[in-house]
């Protein structure tokens, strides 16, 4: 699903170290998002495996180490791709230049996932099947609260909060929708072969496979457990798994998916005024500085 405009994604993947959208609150709010990430993420992935006094520590440490990797290697490149967003921004662009972008940002996020494996697999390794419970148990709650956004309401009010959620994002992006813009949102997202019942199944698809993959690395499940290489690059795969699936029939559907994200993205922005363009502009500009301050 497509929920948020193609900007934001672009963001969110150049500075998926910084993961959530709270990243997009200002200027200041992501280098503050990206310097406090180590305990933001460690909360956050406590909240779904209950780590042990041990693991904690071990967990900020790590990610410490990702922060350090990705300070260094990810940022310039992250930089780079901000200003080309940026060139886009006040012209007319092609699903093709749109797709460019993203294809960009694509590749940090397997860079990034290659080494967050790499520092996550002594951990994954460790984890008991009373904590792989835990995760289920978090899983199956979250799964609630998703069914009860996505998949309740008739089929025009599942439209509009998509269309109203797109909008609210894209208005951060280019000021203020007009009516034919949010019109236009609202057929794109009707001709959509995504579906909130198709999206729940993959996603519970994905929680069983990473589930399996999960005690499968745990040396107290698996008897005798595997390596500590072993682990890593399952671990690995498994996250790659999430963005680029290994089913042929999935894959070619991610692949529609964000083809028909570049056209769409592509339509809308051609749509903008002079004026939309240049706040998108500036935007872009502004993380470009952010990401640029946060290198030295």
């Amino acid at each position: 699903m497509s929920k948020f405009p193609f900007w934001f994604r672009i963001i969110t993947a150049s500075l998926v170290a910084v993961a959530m959208s709270t990243i997009l609150t200002g200027c200041s709010a992501v280098r503050l998002g990206y310097n406090k990430l180590p305990e933001i993420a460690s909360w956050w992935l406590d909240s779904y495996i209950d780590f042990t006094d041990a693991q904690g520590p071990k967990a900020k440490a790590a990610l410490q180490k990702l922060q350090a990797w990705h300070r260094k290697e990810e940022l310039p490149a992250i930089a780079e791709l901000l200003a080309q967003a940026q060139a886009l921004a006040p012209q007319n662009i092609t699903p093709e230049q749109a797709c460019k972008i993203w294809e960009g940002a694509q590749i940090r996020i397997e860079s990034f996932i290659q080494e967050s494996g790499r520092l996550a697999a002594p951990i994954v390794s460790q984890l008991s099947a009373k904590q792989l419970k835990h995760l289920e148990k978090e899983w199956a709650s979250r799964n609630e609260d998703w069914k009860k956004q996505w998949l309740q309401g008739t089929p025009d009010t599942r439209i509009k909060k998509r269309v109203d959620l797109a909008a609210e994002r894209f208005n951060s992006f280019y000021g203020d929708l007009n009516t034919e813009q949010r019109q236009l949102l609202k057929q794109q997202f009707s001709q959509s072969v995504w579906t909130p019942e198709w999206g729940y199944q993959q996603r519970l698809k994905r929680q069983q496979d990473q589930l399996s993959a999960l005690q499968a690395m745990s040396s107290e499940v698996t008897k005798p457990g595997m390596s500590l290489p072993q682990v890593e690059k399952m671990m690995q795969a498994l996250m790659l798994q999430s963005v680029r699936p290994r089913d042929e029939a999935e894959l070619s559907k991610q692949l529609q998916f964000e083809q028909r994200a570049c056209q769409n993205l592509a339509q809308l922005h051609n749509t903008m005024s002079p004026a939309q363009r240049l706040k998108a502009q500036r935007k872009l500009k502004d993380y470009e500085t952010d990401v640029r301050e946060l290198m030295n």
